[in-house]
């Protein structure tokens, strides 16, 4: 699996003796002008640009190029790499796995990652936002006022949790998501019940992966605990 440990460093903003190289994504949904997207690169670094497009069928077209002759453009004025990723809506899980692919594509090569939410939806913004949040990277608009850094975990998930925790979230990731029961986890993971249980629910010193909104736990049948991983926990094992 893909350690996003090796990785996660550069989107924190160390120290760095050669040049560094930046990331930038920009989120764009079907109908919004592409002054967004633009003043990003504008205003803002970037060494490649991947755009995350959400196609919202019937919106109203927008009065200027095709997107993809706009792709081409700037390719062409940046003397750069341009790649369009495609989301079919602004749901949650959707655009965290667009993020996330993303951001484990090309972590070993860049050293920084922005996000860039002007040119989205109201929704698909939010839900790039969390992601931000989540990986650890800045995200940012643009107004007429210039550019507005939004804040950021200065810790990602990643570096929060416990290795048992984290092998927890890894196992349900293997299992499609989902797991019936505690003795299925447990013999997956290797951890007793007891241990699980504890760090599903937490204690007096440590949040349970429940409470931090990783993973839910529902009844089944015969009383056995079902688990399932959420999209905040689907990001956090990239």
């Amino acid at each position: 699996m893909f350690n996003s440990m090796d990785c996660l460093g550069r989107s924190m903003g160390e120290d760095r003796v050669e040049q560094r190289k930046t990331l930038q994504i920009a989120i764009y949904s079907d109908g919004q002008s592409y002054k967004g997207v633009r003043d990003g690169i504008r205003l803002m670094p970037l060494d490649k640009l991947v755009i995350i497009r959400e196609e919202v069928h019937g919106s109203s077209p927008v009065i200027e190029i095709p997107f993809n002759e706009f792709v081409k453009q700037i390719a062409s004025a940046l003397m750069t790499q341009v790649e369009e990723v495609k989301v079919s809506s602004g749901d949650l899980n959707e655009v965290l796995e667009a993020v996330k692919s993303v951001y484990r594509d090309n972590c070993s090569d860049y050293d920084d990652f922005i996000i860039n939410v002007t040119g989205g939806g109201k929704l698909i913004s939010c839900t790039a936002i969390s992601s931000a949040f989540i990986i650890g990277i800045r995200a940012f608009w643009v107004d007429s006022k210039g550019v507005h850094m939004l804040p950021i975990l200065k810790l990602g998930y990643q570096r929060i949790l416990s290795e048992t925790k984290l092998s927890i979230l890894n196992a349900l990731v293997r299992k499609h998501g989902r797991i019936g029961s505690l003795e299925q986890l447990s013999e997956m993971t290797g951890l007793d019940k007891s241990l699980i249980s504890r760090h599903l629910n937490g204690s007096e010193d440590s949040e349970g992966l429940v409470e931090l909104g990783l993973v839910t736990v529902n009844k089944g049948s015969r009383g056995r605990s079902e688990l399932e991983i959420t999209a905040l926990g689907k990001i956090v094992t990239i």
